[in-house]
């Protein structure tokens, strides 16, 4: 579902948000956010879907239309939460978060590969000391908090501990 303007103002609303501030958490520019809100211009898909995310992440659920009902925006109940204690392993080429949602606890994997992808680095740009794998990981959490969640409300449990987080999760 492709959030609308109204939308977008309402759940900024909601968190208390500034456009200045959905701009820096959903990582693109104020004008887009601006824009947006006030109609005068539709985001690129990249960055719509990014300001959905950031949003759904911090526990913002956006209401399809449904028949005679309008589109809407509601807090909804958040079953995932995530430790602030990312590992950062280079050699196996992975960033694991640990995680729990409704009280299982599990490890997110998100393979060098599934970075790499996502945020479309190549050539000298790939991933390769702690610090880029972990500016990869911050750059791309909400996306990844998001994908995770929607997921397993979805169905789709960890394999045993582990939840390895494949690119078509994350679109």
């Amino acid at each position: 579902m492709a959030i609308t303007a109204e939308q977008c103002r309402a759940g900024r609303g909601l968190l208390g948000w500034t456009q200045d501030e959905l701009a820096r958490n959903a990582r693109v520019s104020r004008a887009t956010v601006a824009d947006f809100e006030s109609n005068s211009r539709r985001p690129m898909v990249n960055n719509l879907a990014s300001i959905e995310d950031t949003m759904f992440a911090c526990g913002v659920e956006f209401i399809a239309e449904q028949g005679v009902e309008g589109v809407g925006v509601r807090f909804r109940e958040r079953k995932l939460q995530f430790i602030k204690n990312v590992r950062i392993d280079t050699f196996e080429g992975r960033v694991t978060v640990p995680m729990i949602y409704a009280g299982q606890e599990f490890r997110c994997v998100i393979p060098r590969d599934v970075m790499e992808d996502h945020l479309r680095l190549s050539g000298d740009k790939l991933l390769q000391s702690e610090e880029d794998y972990r500016s990869a990981a911050n750059e791309m959490l909400h996306q990844v908090l998001a994908a995770v969640e929607r997921n397993l409300r979805s169905g789709h449990n960890p394999d045993g501990d582990h939840f390895i987080l494949r690119s078509d999760m994350l679109n």
